[in-house]
């Protein structure tokens, strides 16, 4: 039974044929075609990849929503504490997909939680808040394994609804998300009132 809890938890898929639509740059995507990609449990070691892959999606979102989604003053050191943390949280699944035997290309982090006392979906909920990749043209590859595995084991968890939080203007990722059958549920409207 070892080696089928080993299997289960290092999952190897090739970048499907999907992954051959290239990036602004022409040549990432293409690249990946080469590679495998090993979707794994997050490790200590991985964090710092992850909070460049965060920083990166966070510069993103400030040019969306410059006032809500401005990086703070110690944001990196904040996010790196959370991150360290998580890990270790029973009701956290944190995966990375590793690209041949080192560069990390994505992760994901899912938090089984209950839901809020007024609603009732019928069981626990598995919220996905840290979800990027390293490419845009990634997400309908890497993004939807990671999104996969984590909806998987978030089920062997006791939860009954997947929550992924995606910007309005993240095109990529709510493409990937709606074509996996996601609806939004709630949006936030910020305004200014300074």
């Amino acid at each position: 039974m070892k080696w089928f809890s080993a299997f289960i938890n290092i999952l190897f898929v090739l970048a499907s044929s999907s992954l051959s639509a290239k990036n602004e740059s022409g040549s990432f995507a293409q690249d990946q075609l080469t590679k495998k990609t090993m979707i794994r449990k997050a490790a200590l070691d991985d964090v710092k990849e992850m909070i460049l892959l965060s920083s990166q999606k966070r510069k993103q979102y400030e040019k969306y929503q410059p006032i809500f989604q401005k990086e703070a003053k110690g944001a990196i050191d904040f996010q790196t504490k959370f991150f360290k943390d998580s890990l270790f949280r029973e009701n956290v699944i944190a995966l990375v997909s590793v690209v041949g035997n080192s560069k990390i290309d994505g992760f994901i982090i899912g938090t089984i939680v209950n839901s809020p006392p007024v609603y009732n979906p019928g069981g626990k909920i598995c919220l996905v808040d840290d979800f990027m990749v390293s490419d845009s043209s990634l997400w309908g590859t890497v993004g939807k394994n990671l999104l996969d595995r984590v909806v998987e084991l978030g089920k062997g968890k006791g939860a009954v609804l997947a929550n992924v939080v995606c910007g309005p203007l993240d095109k990529p990722k709510k493409e990937m998300l709606n074509q996996y059958g996601f609806q939004v549920a709630t949006e936030w409207n910020v305004k200014w009132i300074k």
